[in-house]
């Protein structure tokens, strides 16, 4: 029992190498140049081991997509989950994980070489897609809920599809160009837009104006 327990977790530490080595190899290399050769140097294993593990290249990138997607989908719940229920925070939250979580040079050039590859092969575009429109659900609920809780009428499906195409927009940009403007900047920019679009700028300045005038009241005798 104890020799097999051992099999098994070095069978896993082995995929996990493995697929830490495809994801270095293609942010070094891009997904076309990554080779069986390149991603074992990249993992620190013989070129031999791969097929122990996996069917081959094409379906350990597969995997290193399918792992590339779960360690997001897992950062955002998180981050989702500590804010608590009120929608607006919650799209704040996601967010700020959505470009602080992935703002490193290799988690960047990977996704954007995964969903590069997408169009052309079937099972990486088919959960591409259902990751996404399951992205875009939530984030259009999400506008719904805090609308509602605002008394706004706004169209939450074009909201909803503006915010994941900017957000989007951003990562292209910031990846192409990363001296046109930093994570941070577009962070500040799309949560000040989400603000914006349900009202709490406006409500934040009115306060603000509102506590200042009382401050410049004259005390009564």
């Amino acid at each position: 029992m104890a020799t097999s327990a051992k099999r098994t977790q070095t069978i896993i530490a082995r995929r996990q190498d493995l697929i830490q080595g495809t994801i270095k190899s293609i942010a070094a290399l891009g997904y076309n140049n990554s080779t069986v050769q390149t991603i074992c140097e990249a993992a620190g294993l013989s070129r031999g081991l791969i097929g122990h593990y996996f069917k081959g290249k094409d379906d350990l990138l597969i995997e290193a997509f399918r792992h590339h997607c779960a360690q997001a989908d897992e950062e955002m719940r998180q981050a989702i989950r500590a804010v608590g229920e009120d929608p607006l925070q919650r799209l704040l939250a996601a967010t700020s994980v959505t470009f602080g979580s992935w703002a490193d040079r290799e988690n960047a050039l990977v996704w954007h070489a995964f969903c590069g590859v997408a169009p052309w092969n079937a099972e990486m575009r088919e959960l591409h897609n259902r990751l996404y429109r399951r992205y875009r659900i939530w984030i259009e609920r999400m506008m719904v809920q805090a609308a509602s809780e605002r008394g706004l009428k706004i169209d939450t499906k074009r909201t909803a599809l503006t915010y994941v195409q900017m957000v989007d927009g951003f990562w292209m940009g910031w990846i192409m160009d990363q001296e046109a403007y930093s994570i941070g900047e577009a962070t500040k920019i799309v949560s000040a837009w989400l603000l914006d679009l349900f009202g709490e700028q406006r409500a934040g300045k009115a306060k603000a104006a509102a506590r200042t005038k009382s401050q410049r009241k004259p005390a009564r005798a």
